[in-house]
């Protein structure tokens, strides 16, 4: 009887401490860093020989390049760090606050959470597809590129990518809006101290 009482205790006592949604931007986040992890494992493994010009040379030499590296940083920060974080404000709400999400605020949660993710994976992943493309095409032929101008790379090239990078920027905005504006009503909605 004595261990049931004390297996009990401890699950109140972790219901009493765990958010779900802070469980699940934690997995998110996890999630994220493998997709990171196997990200900068290609792009590593590319410079030892299957990418032809590597990325370092393309990053070095050509000013499209500088986007492969802020698209990879962009992702690092916004899409693994970001999300970690996030996990934190809903942690406060839930735990701290003792304000569950319900309703409609769950669904703004799960807008979050998939929006925001979605979204920047195919933002930063494009610009980095798309730098690597422009740099290859701006790069001159001696050292393995196309040796195209800028100005038609960018009618040729980039202007394919702009569309899908701005709708993939979009989506992480109305993500990370109804996120917030979730966070905002179960805030407000707290239970008040006395």
């Amino acid at each position: 009887m004595k261990k049931l009482a004390e297996s009990i205790a401890q699950e109140i006592s972790v219901m009493a401490t765990e958010s779900p949604w802070a469980t699940r931007f934690v997995w998110v986040a996890i999630i994220q860093g493998a997709l990171s992890a196997a990200l900068t494992a290609f792009l590593v493994l590319g410079e030892i020989g299957f990418m032809s010009p590597p990325i370092s040379l393309l990053i070095s030499v050509t000013i499209p390049g500088i986007w492969v590296a802020l698209g990879y940083f962009a992702y690092i920060v916004v899409g693994v760090v970001g999300t970690a974080v996030t996990a934190l404000f809903y942690q406060y709400l839930e735990v701290n606050l003792k304000s569950p999400y319900t309703g409609s605020t769950k669904t703004l949660a799960w807008l979050h959470l998939i929006l925001s993710n979605v979204g920047i994976i195919g933002a930063t992943w494009l610009i980095i597809y798309a730098g690597y493309l422009t740099a290859i095409s701006t790069l001159p032929m001696n050292l393995g590129g196309m040796g195209l101008s800028l100005k038609d790379v960018e009618t040729t090239v980039l202007a394919n990518f702009l569309l899908p990078i701005a709708a993939f920027a979009g989506i992480t905005i109305v993500g990370v809006l109804s996120g917030g504006l979730g966070y905002v009503l179960v805030y407000r909605r707290r239970p008040r101290r006395t």
